[in-house]
């Protein structure tokens, strides 16, 4: 972090993390501090994840003639021209043999560190010459695997770190083509380039690389003493600060000498490669052992390398054992706890089967209802006692993974699809010859029909979304909304990808993980992990639900969150993003009836003022059913006072939306994003979380995460053992 001087370099617009104005905060993060390179000018034909569809990918390119770590001297002769000096063959920067190449430096670097357990037998530059390479070798082992892990995460390009320093052939090779490449990369913009542009105006273009490699090699030598205070909290003796300066100097009269060599032997006078390679590793060698290892060693970077190997051998060694010894009382208390679970989650499992076989026999009676009755108040008689049955059936179940879901599937999506059904409207009325199982999926499950909108309608709907509407129009969007008053849209997007529910999933997963450890947090610490979980849990298990009918069923899905992190106001975190299937439901139910009825009284203007109270108090006493289903507890009414304070802020932001006019004042999307986040988490912390917690919903879903690891396992058990007596 402290060698990534790119953050100077954004100030000015420059840098890899001014290239693209709409980087996400994600790639920043990882560009900033992390040794990645982004491939600059893809091609049109490129894939998003790099690869090109229509021609194979070119062969790795030739590392480009251009001196690394602020040695670039634009006044030298064309190489094909003038017969610039060649030091040697032009070299490969593409990927090498990546596994087998880094499993044999992994390899190599268990033996030196086994090795350097034996240093008193060795001679003391012997000792340097095994810790030059360990330095070497873990160096680019790490680099690699970290610029690894964030190419697959991300999709960027990976930075090259080393490029067989070993065959160096000179000062000018080494340094800027060779060792720790990234560190390169960034002293040339940060440090060679704005000297070399200072230089240019004093002693001209010709010299100006001079100072400018001075100026970079005393940079790099204060870094790496601050690098060495970091190890060892010892008083830097600045020996590693002329070391540096030493090879810049070497380095400028290698540049010096070259341009000299060029105009009086043009393509005449080269040494054998073998020679300046030895000639270039035995001045790197001698002098890291005069000015460099002797500040290694004063902070017992050695020892220390050794010993927290050795711990950590250690403490891996220790667990086991500890795992050892506890394995037969463990085996037994797990039967235990495995037989209870296996009969606590059979009686979940069989009453969850007994109440969807109510809920599916129920929406039959309903289906059959709706062919025989007209819409109107004979209808929903005949439909009332199944909406009262789906408010008793979730008091079945205890768990809050099956009696949650099958109460916000039934006793809230259901019971309020079936009141628009009664009336001829809603999902369940929109294709009088709707199949019996399209019914009973769109009754119950988080689902949408395609109903394939014109070309115009569309392009309306298009424009409204880009803000092109005035507030005045007072027009209807494409599902009959009014983007002035609704703080209730369901947006048209596009399906997530397959990846981003893998890495929600494992993130929940390892949020799972973490609540082991809850002991050692802070409690708001906590309630940030419940809000990131339940938001994953809801969409991750809304997610399946959806895709699984689509499937059987072709029928589209409903988006059942748009990024809700991302909101710039409440109106855009309730109506466009935050469980957005809610929203959809509660707009025919409740908002719409009561600004038509508002309309009469009001008039159009302010009738939305009532419409989002009315629809937020029952927004509130739903949530209320719901936390009383998980919990059975009795309730204090804190998440009504939470929706109803939501309620009025939307309406104060709906007032002044309409009193301010449009585009006279609007603040940096990142000020509003923080400002609407924060209010929702504060006042989550204050009136949401603590019915969740006095419900003990946190301690009961890691329980029966348990429970269903225990279940899988033995039915995995018992499915074996029946194959195998079959046998």
């Amino acid at each position: 972090m402290a060698w990534k001087l790119q953050a100077f370099t954004i100030h000015f617009g420059k840098g890899p993390l001014a290239l693209d104005p709409s980087m996400s905060l994600g790639k920043f993060l990882a560009i900033a501090c992390l040794p990645i390179e982004i491939r600059q000018n893809p091609s049109p034909n490129l894939h998003p994840n790099g690869e090109n569809r229509e021609i194979p990918p070119p062969k790795p390119l030739k590392r480009p003639e251009k001196i690394q770590l602020g040695i670039k001297n634009p006044s030298l002769p064309n190489p094909n021209q003038n017969g610039k000096i060649k030091e040697n063959p032009p070299q490969k920067s593409g990927s090498k043999s990546p596994l087998l190449v880094y499993a044999m430096k992994g390899l190599l670097l268990a033996v030196l560190v086994h090795a350097l357990g034996y240093k008193e037998h060795f001679h003391q530059k012997v000792i340097l010459a095994l810790n030059c390479l360990l330095i070497y070798i873990l160096l680019e082992i790490l680099l690699s695997t970290v610029a690894f892990t964030v190419r697959v995460l991300l999709g960027l390009e990976i930075e090259p770190h080393f490029n067989d320093p070993l065959l160096s052939t000179s000062l000018q090779d080494f340094w800027g083509k060779r060792w720790n490449l990234m560190v390169s990369r960034v002293l040339r913009p940060t440090v060679y380039e704005p000297i070399i542009s200072f230089s240019e105006l004093f002693i001209g273009r010709e010299w100006a690389p001079l100072p400018a490699v001075m100026g970079t090699f005393l940079v790099s030598g204060l870094m790496h003493e601050l690098i060495f205070y970091y190890m060892g909290r010892v008083r830097p003796t600045w020996e590693v600060t002329w070391f540096f300066f030493l090879h810049g100097l070497c380095l400028a009269v290698e540049i010096v000498l070259k341009k000299k060599l060029v105009l009086v032997f043009p393509g005449r006078w080269r040494l054998p490669w073998m020679i300046p390679t030895v000639l270039t590793l035995g001045f790197l060698m001698e002098t890291c052992y005069w000015l460099f290892f002797p500040q290694f060693l004063r902070c017992n970077a050695d020892v220390r390398i050794i010993q927290e190997y050795a711990d950590f051998g250690a403490f891996l060694k220790s667990i086991s054992q500890k795992f050892a010894s506890l394995a037969p009382h463990r085996k037994k208390i797990r039967r235990q706890r495995e037989e209870q679970d296996w009969r606590q989650m059979e009686g979940e499992i069989r009453n969850f089967v007994k109440v969807w076989l109510l809920i599916f026999i129920s929406l039959c009676y309903c289906y059959a209802t709706g062919k025989a009755v007209s819409k109107g108040p004979v209808r929903f008689l005949f439909i009332i006692p199944v909406i009262f049955l789906f408010l008793y059936l979730p008091l079945k179940l205890f768990t809050l993974h099956l009696g949650g879901m099958t109460a916000f599937f039934i006793a809230w999506l259901a019971n309020f699809k079936l009141l628009l059904f009664a009336f001829g409207k809603g999902p369940l009325s929109s294709d009088p010859s709707m199949s019996l199982g399209r019914f009973i999926a769109v009754a119950c499950f988080p689902i949408k029909i395609q109903h394939n909108p014109s070309k115009t309608v569309l392009e309306k709907s298009k424009n409204d979304q880009n803000g092109a509407k005035s507030h005045s129009t007072q027009q209807s969007h494409l599902n009959g909304n009014n983007r002035e008053n609704l703080p209730l849209e369901v947006p048209q997007q596009g399906q997530k990808s397959l990846l981003n529910y893998a890495v929600k999933g494992l993130l929940l997963a390892m949020l799972v993980r973490v609540y082991d450890y809850s002991d050692y947090m802070h409690p708001k610490v906590l309630l940030v992990l419940y809000a990131i979980h339940i938001y994953f849990l809801l969409e991750l298990v809304l997610a399946m639900v959806a895709a699984l009918t689509r499937t059987l069923l072709g029928l589209e899905l409903e988006p059942q969150f748009n990024e809700p992190y991302l909101s710039t106001s409440l109106q855009d975190f309730w109506g466009r993003r935050w469980n957005l299937m809610v929203s959809g439901i509660l707009r025919p139910t409740v908002y719409k009836p009561v600004l038509n009825l508002s309309s009469c009284a009001i008039g159009r203007k302010w009738a939305s003022v009532p419409a989002i109270m009315a629809t937020f108090v029952v927004s509130a006493i739903m949530h209320e059913l719901m936390f009383y289903y998980l919990g059975r507890a009795k309730p204090t009414w804190e998440i009504t006072c939470f929706f109803l304070l939501h309620g009025l802020c939307l309406v104060v932001e709906v007032v002044l939306k309409k009193a301010v006019p449009k585009g006279k004042f609007q603040l940096p999307r990142m000020i509003s994003r923080s400002l609407t986040l924060s209010f929702v988490m504060v006042t989550c912390f204050w009136q949401f979380f603590p019915q969740l917690l006095r419900c003990r919903a946190d301690a009961r879903m890691h329980e029966e995460y348990a429970v269903l690891g225990n279940f899988m396992k033995n039915i995995s058990r018992t499915f074996v053992s029946r194959n195998l007596q079959a046998l």
